[in-house]
């Protein structure tokens, strides 16, 4: 059942379900409606209040592989320039909370990359077993990213290059990505998972150094090199 499906389970809809029942209720005079709505609302509270409450998980995971990617590919990229491509490696913090950092890139930078010919490729939580590529994302309502053939690239350059990638998955948890892409920037994401299709790790006390799969990390660098010397070689991309 897990391999069959490709895009994750919608969590946020129960999270979001508990106050629309209540407010129901509320406008429909349906006291079962307003009760449900009432008590899974305060379950909501006490899971997010015991999430506030406890202690900051390591991240290796997520998403300090992101950040080791970034500086393998710096060296890469230092040893070897790609000839007529400028390369922005990027870090943005807050994605947590809604997406801060990239907003904030987004405010900064948006009005000078030329969208015709800028792609964004976004390194999520790469240390699990198996690279991904996801299609799109979206806690409630799903979006695919925009130009799929961006990510048609992207997966051409990770089989030249012998990296195995997966794609075909979305994802109900949002990423930076979804900023670039409704901006009309071509953009892919890739993340990693286990065998349940799930992150390793994921915000447990177990996301530490040890538990990373660093072959999947060096897949990840692999791609995104790739991908860039295939820019670079191809400048009539996107024109």
């Amino acid at each position: 059942m897990i391999e069959r499906i490709e895009t994750s389970v919608p969590l946020w809809w129960a999270v979001m379900s508990a106050p629309a029942l209540a407010a129901l209720g509320a406008a429909t005079g349906r006291r079962g409606l307003l009760t449900a709505g009432i008590g899974a609302s305060a379950l909501a509270t006490a899971v997010f209040d015991d999430i506030a409450r406890s202690p900051i998980v390591p991240g290796a995971n997520d998403n300090l592989t992101a950040v080791a990617a970034l500086v393998a590919i710096a060296e890469r990229l230092r040893a070897r320039p790609p000839a007529g491509l400028r390369v922005l490696l990027v870090s943005c913090g807050a994605e947590e909370v809604l997406q801060g950092g990239i907003h904030a890139f987004a405010r900064r930078h948006f009005p000078a990359l030329d969208r015709d010919r800028t792609w964004f490729l976004n390194l999520e939580t790469i240390g699990s077993p198996k690279l991904i590529m996801l299609e799109g994302e979206g806690p409630v309502v799903m979006e695919d990213y925009h130009d799929r053939s961006f990510r048609d690239l992207v997966c051409r350059a990770a089989e030249v290059a012998g990296a195995p990638l997966r794609r075909g998955l979305r994802s109900r948890t949002s990423t930076d990505s979804v900023i670039p892409s409704r901006a009309g920037y071509p953009i892919a994401t890739l993340v990693s998972m286990n065998r349940y299709k799930a992150l390793s790790n994921y915000h447990q006390m177990t996301d530490t150094p040890d538990n990373v799969d660093y072959r999947t990390v060096l897949h990840a660098v692999t791609v995104t090199e790739a991908v860039a010397r295939e820019l670079a070689a191809n400048p009539w991309i996107g024109w």
